[in-house]
């Protein structure tokens, strides 16, 4: 043992001594067995300790074990069986989801209770230090600030272990070249455990299934956590990740969704170059930041998390696909589309950004009884502040870059012409919020919140206040009925907007924030006896003030927007033995366009489909010749997508299955998965005509991995 402390604890020093970074921890969801026991009933929301099944709101947990067991590198997957979740617009190398219908990739996800600013790079996320992804349905701002009306993203830090000492390693390798190796190496520094330490390290390198494209990732994430005293615990987290990758391009709708008289598009075809002009997207983020928890008593506490990062990206020879330049003519001389074969190529790049920001939340909590009234008081008050500095340029002219889909030559120079730009902008964010969870008995709940947020943004400032009300009623023990109502706001900075026009001039103001509601009810279960959890939830959200643009003035906009998604969310997860976990999810989506000036009322939101259904199943034998072999299978079935632009262009349905097989063997441990088993082509999501992203082919991925 003590020569296992001594490496666990040469590693785990090696690694802070090489990294500076922070990650926080809010949530006392971390905990694997919550989900994957069933114990429902004990797992506690984001920011609050009021355990999920008295939460008025549909949040879905995904624990670190499970991301393991099903090989997921991006956070994107994750959620796959989340319901209400599916992919959203991520120009094929970043991750991008919806939630009930709204993009809530940007300013919605989390960690540890503080905002995560994505930036650049392909999986922005490192899921290797994370103990669990929380999913939080619905509008969050009463705790969070603003943020999709669809719901937001927490994910939980893993923190260093002080019960024992251990060092897990791997070893990965498989489809496009991947190379990847792990050390995972937690340490107690002193016999009673109030000092330990942990260390997580990465290093993966893998090409793509699209030409010329590949990422390649080193992540540290060094932790120290000292238990001051029994009541007092304080945690340091520091992250540093650094990126050199080479981007590829989503493609145009002809040739992929749409069809082209010279045929499909194939599926390894890169927009972009290959050699000395390569696309490059390079990042490096540090960041660097402590959890500190303090009880007063068993009534009342004290929490203060605070990050600070810093983040420097820069790209270049990025190629985006553009309309095609030789389309055949009709009698009137407008281009017949799907006749063309040579696409033109918008050029980005060099960027460069340097990005600061530093946050803090300090909650309080205190617990008191009136008459026969318990309440579990929840106030707190949060502050970011964000400065950015950038300089790029671009050549837009997509005609300066043409290329044969069907027969490229990538050997023609690019020789862009120029269009500098630079930008300072600074923002900051302040909010005082409060929630009130009364028990009013044993079966009945009620929460009230409150939160008054004031954001500013280069000089402009946007002030929201956002409620939330909602109930639970335990029916039996394990069975609980909850609904809610709820407000959200999201700053829309930089806007231009007409207030009005004055003899043929406009008059040119900011925008309001956008506003959400969401009316939502539904039913939790958590029976531990039948290892049975999960959730039926109904829901109606509208997005108010949305932009739209201007029909008379196109280069301003006007809040005339108006959209809605309603729908029915499944979830389910059964453990009845040991050996047997299977997840079911289900979701249907009717959103839409309700008001706007540019778009057909009623056009379908971007990327969400009806129905959306995935299930998953994981066997492990427990005895016998057998024991510690793993099988898993998992499918997802998406209904067919929509993106307007100028008209409706369709995504096809698709059906994607992926299977595992796993053995544990002592201190070793082996596994394989395979995604997309039967090799399905398949478009998940797009923004537009010119950016359709195709899915992922076939791809395995073998893991050797052992405990020390």
């Amino acid at each position: 043992m003590d020569g296992l402390r001594l490496a666990a604890t040469a590693v785990v020093m090696v690694g802070m001594s090489s990294a500076a970074g922070a990650q926080t921890l809010v949530s006392a969801s971390a905990n694997d067995d919550i989900v994957v026991t069933g114990q429902f009933e004990e797992a506690q929301s984001a920011k609050s300790d009021v355990p999920l099944i008295e939460v008025p709101q549909a949040i879905s947990v995904i624990t670190a074990e499970t991301i393991k067991e099903r090989g997921i590198t991006r956070l994107a997957d994750t959620l796959r069986t989340v319901a209400g979740a599916s992919r959203s617009s991520t120009y094929g190398f970043y991750d991008a989801y919806t939630l009930r219908g709204f993009d809530a990739s940007y300013g919605s996800v989390y960690l540890d209770g503080l905002i995560n600013e994505a930036g650049g790079g392909g999986s922005v996320y490192e899921l290797v230090g994370l103990e669990s992804v929380e999913v939080v349905k619905g509008p969050a701002a009463v705790l969070y600030g603003g943020g999709s009306l669809g719901g937001l993203i927490n994910m939980v830090s893993k923190r260093p272990d002080s019960s024992k000492t251990f060092v897990d390693t791997s070893l990965s390798t498989g489809s496009y070249h991947l190379i990847e190796g792990t050390i995972d190496a937690n340490v107690r520094l002193t016999d009673g455990g109030a000092l330990s330490a942990r260390l997580i390290a990465l290093y993966r390198d893998v090409d793509s299934f699209v030409r010329f494209a590949g990422q390649n990732r080193l992540y540290l994430q060094p932790s120290l956590r000292w238990r001051i005293g029994s009541e007092t615990d304080l945690t340091v987290i520091g992250t540093y990740k650094r990126d050199r990758d080479n981007p590829f391009s989503p493609l145009n709708a002809y040739g992929t969704v749409l069809p082209n008289v010279h045929g499909k598009v194939p599926i390894d075809f890169s927009v972009n170059e290959n050699g000395d002009e390569k696309a490059i997207q390079n990042e490096t983020r540090a960041t660097i930041g402590y959890i500190f928890d303090h009880h007063f008593s068993e009534q009342a506490g004290f929490s203060q998390t605070l990050r600070y990062m810093n983040r420097k990206t820069f790209w270049d020879r990025w190629m985006f696909a553009a309309d095609f330049l030789d389309d055949a003519l009709d009698a009137d001389k407008n281009p017949i589309p799907g006749t063309g074969r040579t696409i033109g190529r918008y050029y980005y790049g060099p960027y460069r950004e340097t990005f600061r920001s530093i946050l803090v939340d300090n909650r309080a909590t205190l617990k008191l009884e009136t008459g026969h009234v318990r309440h579990n008081l929840l106030g707190g008050f949060d502050y970011r502040h964000t400065n950015s500095r950038y300089d790029g340029d671009g050549d837009f002219d997509a005609s300066h870059f043409p290329l044969d889909v069907f027969n490229p030559d990538y050997s023609q120079p690019l020789r862009p012409v120029g269009s500098p730009y630079s930008g300072h902008d600074t923002g900051s964010q302040r909010g005082f919020y409060l929630q009130d969870h009364l028990e009013l008995g044993e079966r009945v709940t009620a929460t009230f919140n409150g939160r008054w947020d004031r954001a500013i943004s280069n000089g402009e400032a946007q002030t929201a206040f956002s409620p939330r009300i909602g109930a639970t009623v335990e029916l039996v023990k394990g069975a609980v009925l909850y609904a809610a109502w709820a407000k959200s706001f999201t700053p829309q900075f930089g806007s231009k907007v007409i207030k009005e026009v004055v003899n043929g001039v406009p008059v040119i103001g900011q925008a309001p924030p956008e506003r959400g509601e969401n009316y939502e009810i539904g039913m939790k279960v958590a029976l531990p006896a039948a290892g049975l959890t999960g959730m039926v939830s109904a829901y109606r959200l509208s997005r108010r003030n949305v932009l739209t643009a201007d029909l008379v003035y196109p280069i301003y906009s006007r809040v005339s927007g108006l959209q809605r998604s309603q729908g029915i969310e499944v979830e389910a997860q059964w453990r009845p033995t040991p050996a047997l976990t299977a997840n079911l999810a289900y979701s249907y989506i009717e959103g839409k366009i309700v008001e706007d000036l540019a778009i057909p009322i009623g056009t379908p939101l971007p990327n969400v489909p009806r129905h959306n259904l995935a299930g998953y199943a994981r066997y492990v034998f427990q005895d016998g010749g057998l024991a510690g072999l793993g099988l898993n299978v998992g499918a997802q079935y998406n209904s067919r997508r929509f993106v307007y632009d100028g008209g409706l262009i369709a995504l096809d349905s698709y059906a994607v299955f992926n299977t595992g097989l796993s053995y544990a063997f002592g201190t070793w441990e082996a596994q394989v998965n395979v995604n997309n088993l039967f090799d399905e082509r398949y478009y998940p999501d797009a923004c537009c005509r010119q950016r359709i992203t195709p899915g992922q082919p076939r791809n395995v991925r073998l893991t050797i991995a052992r405990r020390f």
